[in-house]
């Protein structure tokens, strides 16, 4: 399976710079989780076109960041530090630190792109992630590979941990990438932090500490926004003479600016069609003024 993600970032990638437009399914121009659905769909799993149902998609990824793999769907918030879901993008790597990790996705500025945790906008807004591809199996670590990790080992190990000649050392890789080194007596040594070696692009060995940064939970967030939307006003049936006045929604627009021009206010325009402040007006969609 990672070679099948690999592919998936390879279809990926090969859209970069490509400009975003609300609505956009590809592949000359996307919008979020059309560029999402779009790669997937290429390999045959078929993703839901929204941000919501995207983060219903497949099964939700729990503990830390280093738990992330290569092709999962990440899940971010529509504003700073809010639980109201509004973009998506797919997880490419970690970086050595196990804080920060890049992915890819079509952004409103600059279209398809690459960004990373790190940056503060994405910081602020990053809800959790789904897993639409199965588990990766361990990787197998044969004996060939085991000279190049020597040299890795001299960098993480301390040297005085170490009471074999470099002649002699072995190295266990386990499932979850944490190592050891064995003696010929059997008795292993791990490394103090516990880095993990896990087989970075172009075949090369690096240790990577796992992460304490802990994904977040999708399920919570989901209940509280069903807590929350059960508590929204619902908007009243329209009069029974027809006399109701509907705004269809155009580019540029916003509550303040229609209600300016019907005259109304916007808490009158959110009681009238069961919405907030914070709702996402839609093209084309209609909104009751009156």
């Amino acid at each position: 399976m990672p070679e099948l993600a690999d592919r998936i970032i390879a279809e990926a990638r090969q859209h970069l710079g490509k400009p975003y437009r609300h609505a956009g399914n590809g592949p000359k121009v996307f919008d979020c989780t059309g560029f999402t659905k779009f790669v997937f769909d290429k390999f045959g799993y078929k993703l839901g076109r929204t941000v919501p149902a995207q983060a219903k998609d497949g099964r939700e990824v729990l503990g830390k960041l280093s738990d992330l793999q290569k092709g999962d769907i990440l899940i971010f918030g529509s504003r700073p530090n809010t639980r109201r879901m509004g973009h998506a993008g797919i997880f490419i790597g970690m970086d050595s630190t196990g804080t920060n990790f890049s992915f890819i996705h079509a952004a409103v500025k600059g279209g398809i792109q690459v960004s990373n945790l790190q940056e503060t906008y994405y910081k602020q807004r990053f809800l959790g992630a789904r897993r639409i591809l199965p588990d990766f199996l361990p990787e197998v670590v044969d004996s060939s590979a085991l000279a190049s990790l020597s040299e890795l080992v001299d960098k993480v190990v301390p040297r005085d941990t170490l009471s074999l000649s470099p002649a002699d050392r072995r190295i266990i890789l386990f499932a979850d990438g944490s190592w050891a080194l064995v003696d010929s007596s059997g008795a292993l040594t791990a490394p103090a932090q516990q880095e993990r070696l896990v087989l970075a692009e172009g075949g090369s060995w690096r240790a990577v500490t796992p992460s304490q940064v802990t994904i977040p939970d999708l399920k919570a967030l989901e209940a509280a926004s069903q807590k929350n939307s059960s508590a929204t006003q619902t908007a009243p049936p329209p009069p029974a003479d027809g006399s109701a006045q509907y705004h269809t929604i155009v580019s540029g627009d916003t509550l303040s600016g229609i209600a300016v021009k019907y005259h109304t206010t916007v808490n009158s325009l959110c009681a009238l069609n069961g919405i907030s402040r914070t709702t996402i007006l839609r093209l084309g969609k209609k909104l009751r003024v009156k």
